[in-house]
């Protein structure tokens, strides 16, 4: 036999899923979201290392920045350079290390003596004959601005400290909290000291 309040029950029912049906939703795509933002944090994070290791390694080497993109580049595989704004390399010349004015923000620009700027679609496109000057950068080089050829790697006049910064916009993967996701990283290495100096 069907009790009487049975209908009520059921009606009970679909309100309350009514009212907890959005809730869950939105804990679903907010795991998915995070998830989502959580893995390309990281490979921002790995690409900023890769890039100032390599700059560390290579030192005052002509074609250090080149090297640095393709690692750079390599490490953002994943998520696409037409995701990533800019990658900024640049000499650290303060203890806490910040980017020199004008060096970061919304719209950076390449400064003279203190970092090259690269967006996205040259972190894409860039070929080692671009970087021109076989001793020192040539005038349009995009590393022009401070040239890997004057960074200092002799210890006994103290060696620079090179610093990567990348900027991404990654796509987000629902949309229920924004179409893009902004995300920076940055690394810093000391250059290493050259031997033979």
């Amino acid at each position: 036999m069907r009790r009487a309040g049975g209908t009520r029950e059921d009606g009970a029912a679909l309100v309350e899923l009514a009212i907890l049906l959005p809730i869950i939703i939105a804990l679903a795509f907010g795991i998915i979201e995070f998830g989502n933002a959580w893995g390309n944090k990281l490979k921002v994070e790995t690409a900023a290392r890769a890039g100032a290791r390599v700059g560390s390694s290579l030192g005052n080497d002509r074609y250090a920045d080149y090297n640095i993109l393709q690692n750079v580049k390599a490490a953002v595989a994943d998520i696409g350079t037409s995701n990533i704004a800019y990658v900024t390399v640049y000499k650290v010349t303060d203890a806490n290390g910040a980017i020199p004015n004008g060096c970061s923000g919304s719209s950076p620009s390449s400064q003279t003596g203190l970092c090259n700027v690269y967006t996205g679609s040259q972190l894409g496109s860039l070929q080692q004959s671009a970087f021109t000057g076989s001793t020192s950068c040539g005038a349009g080089s995009p590393d022009a601005a401070w040239c890997p050829t004057t960074r200092q790697d002799i210890q006994s006049l103290g060696t620079d400290y090179v610093r990567v910064w990348v900027k991404a916009n990654t796509p987000s993967i629902t949309g229920f909290f924004g179409r893009l996701i902004g995300m920076q990283s940055q690394a810093v290495m000391r250059i290493e000291p050259c031997s033979q100096c």
